[in-house]
């Protein structure tokens, strides 16, 4: 499935596989055009979530990653103690 986001520069591909926890596992694959970044990562979602919502939580995490001068998982880098971060999100450069 393809989707363009609305004020995304982003061109999103998603495909899913259901997991035996009975929650999905979303691929995703994102091409920003202008600059030729092809991105792919995973996102850990419950059967109850819309595809609006899929799509809304990655071009969030998409947004947030541009923005940051760098960019880390937190569950990779953790430097305080604090509540365990989700680890239900992962990016990585084609």
């Amino acid at each position: 499935m393809e989707t363009n986001v609305i004020g995304s520069p982003y061109k999103l591909r998603l495909c899913s596989k259901k997991l035996e926890s009975g929650k999905f596992q979303v691929k995703f694959y994102a091409s920003k055009q202008a600059v030729g970044q092809d991105l792919y990562g995973y996102v850990l979602v419950d059967p109850k979530d819309t595809l609006k919502r899929v799509v809304t939580t990655i071009k969030t995490r998409l947004n947030l990653m541009e923005e940051a001068n760098e960019y880390y998982h937190t569950h990779l880098y953790a430097v305080r103690k604090a509540a365990p971060p989700k680890s239900d999100f992962m990016i990585f450069k084609q």
